[in-house]
């Protein structure tokens, strides 16, 4: 699925958005914020936008083996 990710930088902290390459799988963190306007038709828009406060490579899973189901006896 694709989501719309506002991420802000301040002067100090730009080597982090080296990082941004198309096809780089990432690690975000931040928070939902929803956004509303009004077009100049009138027409009413939402959004919902993930505000990045930090973001990483991600780490590569291991596969594991599925977990076992417990076989229960129901009682009568």
């Amino acid at each position: 699925a694709f989501m719309n990710v506002e991420a802000w930088r301040k002067n100090e902290n730009t080597s982090s958005f080296d990082r941004l390459v198309k096809g780089t799988l990432l690690t975000v963190e931040g928070y939902f914020k929803p956004e509303e306007w009004q077009d100049a038709d009138g027409v009413k828009h939402n959004r919902v936008v993930l505000v990045a406060t930090k973001f990483y490579e991600a780490v590569e899973k291991e596969e594991t083996p599925a977990p076992q189901e417990s076989k229960t006896k129901k009682g009568k």
